[in-house]
């Protein structure tokens, strides 16, 4: 079950949870409407083969297929680094834990926790970073539109796919994904609500 969280401001250790006190979880729904990032579960160990995912790539055409393992202290300082890509990018865990920090409308940092079959949609000119937890497993793959792997390090606001983005952000084109699969029967795991419930 998918988890976020808005970012407390301490800058020590990226791999730690960074809640803030008290903590403040998010909505799968407000993740959407404040970012539009996007969530699906799919096979962690047959995600090529899921419905859900083959639907994915059907749709928005992204083909490119990276894997992301082995990733040493290096790799985790340039991937820390806020920044976007042109087009959106799938991320999806296989195993392991890994933390996208997502820049929200407000310019604030909501922390996605994602595990084995999380996939997430981070749309392109959407500010954002990744770390793994503390325990340091974890094995996933990218999935690009164009195959290339290019980041643009923040402030690069003057692109166009940032201006387009912002501009949808701002317009309410991510307004209503998870009402709408909600009145189609679709089962949404939202642990903001659980974490409130308990």
């Amino acid at each position: 079950m998918v988890r976020a969280w808005f970012v407390d401001e301490d800058p020590k250790d990226p791999r730690a949870e960074h809640h803030r006190i008290p903590p403040k979880f998010v909505s799968l729904e407000e993740l959407y409407r404040t970012t539009g990032v996007e969530y699906f579960q799919v096979d962690p160990k047959n995600f090529q083969l899921d419905n859900t995912f083959r639907k994915l790539i059907e749709e928005r055409g992204n083909q490119g297929i990276q894997d992301i393992d082995d990733l040493d202290p290096n790799d985790l300082k340039v991937l820390y680094v806020e920044h976007f890509h042109t087009y959106d990018e799938f991320r999806i865990c296989l195993e392991g834990c890994g933390y996208y920090d997502i820049r929200d409308k407000f310019d604030e940092w909501i922390r996605v926790e994602i595990l084995p079959g999380d996939l997430l949609v981070i749309p392109g000119g959407c500010y954002h970073r990744f770390t793994v937890d503390k325990n340091g497993n974890y094995r996933g793959v990218r999935i690009l539109k164009d195959g290339v792997y290019q980041a643009h390090i923040r402030p690069s606001d003057q692109l166009r796919c940032r201006k387009e983005y912002v501009k949808k952000l701002y317009n309410g084109a991510y307004e209503n994904r998870y009402s709408r699969e909600e009145e189609e029967g679709v089962k949404i795991f939202d642990a903001a609500e659980q974490n409130a419930k308990a």
